[in-house]
């Protein structure tokens, strides 16, 4: 996936991280280890930057990479393909840059079918790149609300076992009260409140909108982009539901004035067919069916 189309939630992570590197770094390697140095992470030839790249020693004090990457969604094709060739490439940059091959880390964001199956390794030939993964909706948020790691906090609202609105209580009350910066506590709550859209907008809007901050929310480029987007989704969704409703009436029709009344189970099973695809080749079969039971067999096995 090329930069310019990944999501906006990326950008605002790589912001946080950014911002907060060794509070990213105390949540993935633990207490022990030591933050050095935030590297550059771009690879010009590809016009891609991984999210992000830092120097660290470990317990034994020994020299370490840490690259991390944050995925929102994941796309038709791409948990086999795209996600492990990116993290792989990723290694082989650092690796060829740094001289260090990096702890990679790849953090899924949302729960779907297609997250739920990216591999763990790149494994092509002889070449194979690990990485860990991390599904935050699978994370106990407990531990890092108790950590008072600020720039952890917008992750909460993705972690699993709380209704939305109390993750959301818990980690802004977290932000308010170690930020001192109001500019900087603004930055981190706006970024709380996008990624938690993720999960439910409305939610999300009505919660600053009790606490007086929907600004921080409808004055973000990136809060507006993500409106237009769930706006396109519904009338989208409104155009296809018509569609089908349309097609679904004109089969019925057609079919009444052949066949008479249809069976109530005829009629039930018609109706749950959403694909308008699949209701453009009844519309075709009823032409050819000498009776109700010849196009009965025609119907899809899910609804016959």
């Amino acid at each position: 996936m090329a930069e310019q189309e990944r999501r906006p939630f990326d950008t605002s992570l790589q912001g946080l991280a950014a911002l907060y590197s060794r509070h990213f770094l105390a949540w993935l390697k633990g207490p022990e280890v030591t933050w050095e140095q935030e590297l550059n992470s771009v690879i010009v030839a590809q016009q891609r930057r991984a999210d992000f790249l830092i120097r660290y020693r470990d317990e034994q004090a020994e020299a370490r990479l840490l690259h991390v990457e944050f995925q929102t969604l994941v796309q038709k094709g791409e948990p086999r393909e795209e996600l492990p060739v990116r993290m792989a490439t990723y290694a082989l940059f650092v690796l060829n840059r740094y001289g260090l091959l990096p702890n990679q880390v790849l953090v899924l964001l949302k729960d779907s079918a297609a997250t739920r199956q990216v591999p763990e390794r790149f494994e092509q030939g002889r070449v194979r790149v690990e990485y860990d993964l991390v599904r935050l909706w699978e994370q106990d948020p407990e531990p890092v609300l108790a950590s008072g790691l600020v720039g952890l906090m917008p992750l909460v609202p993705l972690m699993r076992g709380q209704e939305l609105g109390a993750l959301l209580e818990a980690c802004t009350g977290v932000i308010e009260a170690e930020i001192e910066s109001s500019q900087q506590r603004t930055e981190v709550l706006t970024v709380t409140g996008l990624l938690a859209s993720l999960r439910d907008t409305q939610v999300v809007t009505e919660f600053f909108r009790r606490r007086s901050q929907m600004s921080l929310l409808t004055e973000t480029p990136l809060f507006q982009e993500l409106t237009r987007e769930l706006v396109q989704q519904a009338v989208q969704q409104a155009v296809h539901e018509t569609e089908q409703r349309t097609r679904l009436q004109f089969l019925l029709h057609q079919l009444e004035h052949k066949f008479g009344p249809l069976p109530e189970d005829m009629l039930t099973a018609l109706q749950a067919i959403a694909d308008t695809d699949a209701l453009d080749t009844l519309g075709l079969a009823l032409l050819d069916a000498p009776d109700i039971e010849a196009f009965r067999r025609q119907l899809p096995p899910s609804v016959s």
